[in-house]
């Protein structure tokens, strides 16, 4: 009996160990009970919150709730806090910072988001945590037939427009909103800036592309490619206050928009804490981040850090932040630019697929790729070809040109890439595309050649003649010579009628195009929009051109030149859209080694 007595409270006593060693062991579950509601929060209460200011590791800072901001967008509100503490008071609100979890009394009420430009206090709004978790819901029911290659982007209408003028895309390189433009002497709320750390490309082409990211609340910032291990002491995991990147290339160049984890709940991580762009569905990969260091500024404090490696996929971009799954993998595509100059360089990369970011990450891809081995300043002939695999056809599309440039205007480089964004936004069908080639060559030459006269070997011509055309080409700076060209004249021309004959560059015969038979640039289904493109006129030929006195109709991008007079007649008149007057017209396409300019014509009568 006393044996038992005595090994009794021993008993016990390991028991209430273990079961507390068991407790003590396990990683704590933040439950429904461990988030705090907005209307509970009162001015004055204190709280914490957490981010990453040095590597990976997660430093806490003071927070004190000075209000709360009811409906301030349409049925959201907004946490007012003063943080403090350590590398704050110093920098004031960091960009980088964006996803900051804030916690009152250990209960999570949202994430650092907003934030004054050029406020000497660190003084944030914070997205209330039951908003940002209405984000998970789209995880478990996303939306139907909805991607981020396919997320609701309308073509703009500029780009509608360039569908008939071929000018430069303008949305490659828009003006920022006014809600991202921090202005001096403007105290304005909005999204803390988010860093985009870019390694790779030349600093004059990330200055060019400032409008461009900031107009989306991006930050763009010179830094390191991936850190890999084992340059870094352990492997970062994506918890609460961990760094966390989207990134958008990876390669020879890379770029990564770096934020903070808000909120994990198994595999499902919330952040950011406001949009990335708002896309609603997004298929963008996720990664760990590194940071350097918090360099201090006046306007925009800034987390210097790169990305470690994609560990999941970001699968929404709403208004309260974004939130992606650890362990799933995202579509990137393929690329490739070859440049060759001065030096033949080769950059292989993997961007995004999205239809807004991807041209604009290509652009700068090449552009950067350019001024790393090429002057600024000076005389340049480019040619330029860019090669796009799209699923579902077996040949790729393949835009190519010529340019000549004084100084680095850019306009061969948006000139190339404006088609294939006609191609991604077009409004026929969804895009897949699966690799990207982009071939540069530069020389340091002026390759140019002006149309200076035309003369034809007879005045006067039959039905079914061949015309021989001989256009005098001046280049700069050297003498002029014939070009000929053999026009065949069909065996309908009208007897007694006047042809034109023109000889002109891509420019003004562009314009002709327009003028004589509109209806077929302007597609009607996918295929013809890629005929079009593959067949626009290229500043290196000649084109010599009969105007016939014959005219007939386009329709719904088609054309018609040899309808009967009646059926002419019947489809002129009728009351149905799509359908539009078409010139005949014999031309003929001649390629030269010059970026051709000019134009010149002469009448030719039939017998």
């Amino acid at each position: 009996m006393e044996l038992k007595i005595y090994k009794l409270p021993h008993l016990f006593m390991f028991l209430c160990i273990f079961s507390a060693f068991g407790l003590l062991s396990k990683p704590p579950l933040l439950a429904a009970e461990d988030t705090m509601s907005v209307d509970e929060i009162v001015p004055g209460m204190k709280g914490y919150g957490k981010t990453v200011f040095t590597g990976d590791r997660i430093e806490i800072f003071n927070v004190e709730v000075l209000g709360i901001l009811r409906n301030w967008e349409a049925k959201s509100n907004m946490i007012l806090i003063k943080m403090s503490g350590g590398l704050l008071e110093k920098s004031g609100i960091i960009a980088g910072m964006s996803g900051s979890p804030v916690y009152i009394d250990n209960r999570l009420i949202g994430a650092v988001a907003y934030g004054w430009s050029f406020s000497k206090d660190a003084i944030a709004g914070v997205t209330p945590i039951h908003e940002m978790k209405s984000t998970l819901l789209n995880i478990l029911v996303p939306e139907e037939g909805l991607s981020l290659a396919s997320a609701g982007w309308e073509l703009p209408s500029p780009l509608q427009n360039d569908l008939a003028t071929s000018s430069t895309v303008s949305f490659l390189t828009p003006q920022p909103k006014e809600t991202a433009n921090h202005v001096f002497g403007n105290l304005e709320l909005t999204p803390i800036l988010s860093p985009l750390i870019v390694s790779g490309v030349d600093t004059e082409t990330l200055q060019r592309m400032h409008p461009f990211f900031q107009a989306y609340g991006l930050y763009p910032v010179q830094g390191g490619s991936f850190v890999s291990y084992p340059s870094i002491a352990r492997k970062p995991k994506l918890v609460p206050g961990a760094s966390v990147a989207a990134i958008l290339v990876r390669g020879d160049l890379s770029a990564a928009v770096v934020g903070t984890v808000t909120y994990v709940e198994g595999d499902n991580i919330l952040a950011f804490g406001h949009p990335f762009l708002q896309t609603g569905n997004a298929d963008i990969p996720m990664g760990s981040a590194y940071v350097y260091t918090v360099l201090c500024s006046q306007s925009n404090s800034v987390k210097m850090a790169s990305p470690v490696e994609i560990i999941g996929r970001i699968c929404q971009d709403r208004r309260s932040g974004i939130a992606g799954n650890i362990g799933e993998s995202s579509r990137m595509i393929p690329c490739r630019i070859e440049v060759e100059g001065s030096k033949k360089l080769k950059y292989d990369f993997e961007i995004v697929d999205n239809k807004l970011l991807t041209p604009s990450l290509i652009l700068m891809a090449a552009q950067s790729a350019v001024l790393s081995t090429e002057r600024k300043i000076g005389e340049k002939s480019i040619d330029l070809r860019l090669s796009a695999q799209i699923e579902g056809h077996e040949k790729p599309v393949v835009i190519e040109n010529v340019f000549y440039e004084l100084d680095q205007s850019w306009f061969s480089l948006n000139h190339i890439v404006q088609p294939f964004t006609m191609i991604i936004n077009n409004q026929f069908q969804s895009v897949r595309v699966n690799r990207i080639d982009l071939k540069i060559k530069v020389s340091n030459t002026r390759r140019t050649a002006h149309i200076e006269s035309i003369k034809v070997d007879k005045k006067h011509v039959k039905p079914g003649d061949t015309l021989q055309v001989d256009v005098s080409l001046k280049p700069f700076t050297g003498e002029s010579f014939y070009q000929t060209a053999m026009v065949h004249i069909p065996e309908d021309a009208l007897p007694g009628s006047m042809l034109n004959v023109t000889a002109c560059d891509a420019t003004y015969g562009q314009a002709l195009n327009l003028g004589r038979s509109a209806g077929k640039y302007l597609p009607t289904n996918f295929e013809q929009l890629l005929r079009y493109i593959e067949n626009m006129e290229r500043n290196n030929h000649l084109m010599v051109r009969v105007l016939l006195t014959k005219k007939g109709i386009t329709y719904k991008g088609e054309c018609f030149p040899s309808l009967p007079a009646s059926m002419l007649s019947i489809m002129s008149f009728s009351n149905q859209s799509g359908i539009g007057p078409l010139f005949d017209e014999v031309i003929s396409r001649i390629p030269t080694t010059y970026v051709l300019n000019g134009n010149q014509t002469i009448p030719v009568s039939v017998k």
